[in-house]
């Protein structure tokens, strides 16, 4: 944890590298490669969907417990925009994305990775921790379903990564569109299955690093609670 406090802390003015920032620095919470890394006013660095769950939740940092201001979310200090960095589709460019309102939102790098690998094995659902929570990856439905609260829902789909769309993982781009989507065949909000992808039994095990993930959320909100008191 040591290093990991040392790797999310950066001061000072932003350098030409900082857009690059997110390859070379480990978030604190999930202990992967920031992706769109976001340095909160006390300096710390985590992902951004990290430092929302931290925010939906405990409202501290995770290292230092300094509040995090109410209106970060909105107005967060990306070190890295999410538009800077080329973004690699599969299979000749498909993306991963979920429905909100009036538009789609592309996953994040490394979520669209894991729904893509889940995807390929043929995997009816997966579970993925994102932002703080728990969440079914529905692949059968092409749905996204909350754990503990499997009211709130949202469509997915598998669609060019050209598309417009709203943003990246809640984070808008200048590319912005609002006119009515292209690329989705026969006018169907779900992707296109290649005819070779298969569909195999119900997975939705947790990976050691996931559950690893999940306790380290749930010692830091009890560490919040007992700081509280």
């Amino acid at each position: 944890m040591a290093e990991a406090f040392h790797k999310s802390h950066v001061g000072g003015s932003h350098t030409k590298e900082s857009t690059e920032i997110g390859d070379n620095l480990e978030c604190a919470v999930c202990l992967q490669n920031c992706v769109h890394p976001a340095q909160l006013p006390c300096g710390h660095i985590f992902c951004f969907l990290c430092v929302k769950g931290i925010a939906n939740q405990s409202k501290k940092c995770a290292m230092c417990r300094q509040e995090i201001p109410k209106d970060f979310i909105e107005q967060p200090n990306l070190l890295e925009k999410p538009y800077q960095k080329e973004t690699e589709g599969f299979d000749g460019g498909y993306q991963w994305f979920y429905e909100g309102k009036n538009g789609w939102w592309q996953y994040d790098e490394r979520t669209s990775k894991e729904i893509e690998a889940a995807y390929k094995r043929g995997e009816q659902t997966s579970e993925l921790l994102i932002a703080g929570f728990l969440y079914i990856i529905d692949l059968e439905n092409m749905l996204q379903l909350r754990r503990n609260e499997p009211g709130r829902r949202r469509k997915i789909k598998r669609d060019f990564a050209t598309i417009p769309k709203k943003g990246i993982a809640g984070l808008r781009t200048p590319e912005i569109n609002n006119s009515p989507e292209v690329g989705i065949t026969g006018g169907s909000l779900g992707p296109v299955t290649p005819s070779n992808t298969p569909r195999g039994s119900t997975s939705g095990r947790e990976s050691p690093e996931l559950q690893e993930t999940i306790d380290r959320i749930t010692s830091l909100q009890l560490d919040s609670v007992l700081n509280d008191r």
